[in-house]
């Protein structure tokens, strides 16, 4: 077999190989052809044009296969497919990442609102125990003072009362007292007050 060292060996060789067994599929045919006169010749001549067409085109093929950079083609292409799908499962990685620290930020942020919330609602308990302390204190000392007026005006008004009192007593009693002594009665009153002032004396 014949065999090509430079760059076309292999697509030659096929080439060769092809036009060898189409050469030797025509001597077939023109040996059992011999027979049959002119309308044989005919279809042997045609089947010779058509096997020579095939190898043409295969020789043909081989050579723009040859001269395009189709497998350099579909290498590059691969390659780019395989970076692509690099670059995406890196992408996808770095997504997921982020996806991971995100949600971490959102556990955090919710332990932190929790924790917030919590410090408001104690401040505002707080507060309110507070205010209450200091409502209650207002309203103690309110009532120690009102108690304080009330036992004030409560006193002034039974000193008042006392005071009226005695003063209708005491017109009471002299009306009564100037209505029943006689003028022997004061001169009795008299004297005894001259007694008791020269004991003293």
């Amino acid at each position: 077999m014949i065999r090509f060292r430079t760059g076309w060996g292999r697509p030659l060789s096929i080439a060769a190989c092809t036009l060898m067994t189409s050469l030797a599929f025509c001597g077939l045919a023109l040996a059992s052809g011999g027979e049959g006169g002119g309308h044989g010749g005919g279809n042997v001549t045609d089947l010779l044009y058509r096997i020579l067409n095939f190898v043409l085109l295969v020789i043909i093929l081989a050579v723009v296969i040859r001269k395009t950079t189709i497998k350099d083609f579909f290498a590059n292409r691969k390659e780019e497919i395989r970076q692509k799908l690099e670059s995406l499962k890196r992408d996808k990685e770095a997504a997921e990442g982020l996806c991971g620290e995100l949600e971490k930020k959102l556990r955090e942020f919710e332990v932190q609102k929790k924790a917030i919330i919590d410090q408001f609602r104690a401040d505002g308990a707080a507060e309110k125990e507070k205010i209450i302390k200091e409502a209650r204190e207002r309203a103690a000392q309110i009532l120690a003072q009102a108690e304080m007026t009330i036992e004030r005006q409560v006193q002034g008004a039974k000193d008042r009362l006392r005071q009226d009192v005695a003063e209708i007593a005491a017109a009471k009693a002299n009306d009564i007292i100037a209505q029943q002594i006689t003028d022997s009665d004061q001169d009795h009153l008299v004297s005894e007050f001259i007694e008791r002032v020269e004991r003293l004396h």
